[in-house]
């Protein structure tokens, strides 16, 4: 039987050892972290001194965030801007992915050109009967502007204009905006009117991927560069300031086994 002293010892002892613990944050992109997620929770039950905390807030403030120091890592779901680049901030690519029109499941639409897709963005075209679907307006969907997947998207598609000497969104101002993928393929999931657009790595049988300029987005596709949608996903620091446990973390993601994890969710690995 425990007594009184040596269960507060045994406590103590507990709250030690998680306190004790090595604590990585990693912030950013919410593409990338849907991978990372799982990357940090292999790499922590290898590690159990390393507690690894993903959090997925945009690529914009996940650059910001290891600049202020608030975050040990970023991810980003696009290349830095030139207002972006400092000297002490490091960038390695750990993945590529694709960027998947999608669509709800009974939509009979199968395939959309880029002239089509800049023109249903720009409000050209609203009736899903103009590129061949049924007599349904187009609910359209795209990102928040911090969203690293809707600066690919709209760099991509012709979707942006030069004001003052800045790139800004040039889409229909009538587009619905949101915050995530999560949130963009739920909408999709239940709404027979709408399009939107997510990371290839997060579709699933909720939605239905559009083949792009009669191409699938599938990986094989996108590894062989027949599908043109696709993107990079980084992992940003401070190469003078990163700490042990976070520069460890970084080289598991980019080694064989984090690679091969990346290849099995349905990314392109970076190692040839």
């Amino acid at each position: 039987m425990l007594t009184r002293t040596t269960l507060c010892a045994l406590i103590a002892s507990l709250t030690f050892s998680v306190q004790a613990k090595e604590r990585v944050t990693v912030t950013g992109s919410t593409s990338a972290s849907h991978i990372v997620e799982i990357l940090a929770e292999t790499y922590s039950s290898n590690h159990g001194e390393t507690q690894i905390e993903v959090q997925g807030i945009g690529s914009s403030a996940g650059i910001s965030a290891v600049k202020q120091n608030v975050a040990d890592l970023g991810m980003s779901s696009r290349y830095l801007k030139p207002d972006e680049i400092t000297p002490d901030i490091s960038t390695v690519t750990i993945a590529h992915d694709g960027i998947a029109l999608v669509v709800h499941k009974e939509n009979p639409v199968d395939n959309l050109t880029k002239d089509q897709v800049e023109k249903i963005y720009h409000g050209e075209i609203s009736n899903w009967k103009e590129v061949g679907g049924s007599d349904l307006e187009i609910a359209v969907v795209s990102r928040e502007n911090a969203s690293g997947s809707r600066f690919s998207f709209e760099e991509f598609m012709g979707l942006t204009q030069k004001i003052k000497g800045q790139t800004v969104s040039d889409i229909n101002p009538q587009v619905l905006i949101v915050n995530t993928n999560g949130t963009v393929k739920s909408l999709v999931s239940r709404n027979r009117h709408a399009l939107g657009y997510v990371s290839l790595g997060s579709v699933d049988d909720s939605i239905k991927a559009l083949d792009f300029e009669g191409v699938s987005p599938s990986l094989d596709n996108l590894e062989s560069g027949k599908y043109k949608i696709s993107r990079p996903f980084l992992m940003l620091y401070k190469e003078k300031q990163i700490n042990d446990d976070a520069q460890k973390f970084v080289d598991y993601v980019l080694s064989i086994s984090g690679q091969s994890l990346i290849e099995q969710r349905g990314y392109v690995s970076v190692i040839d």
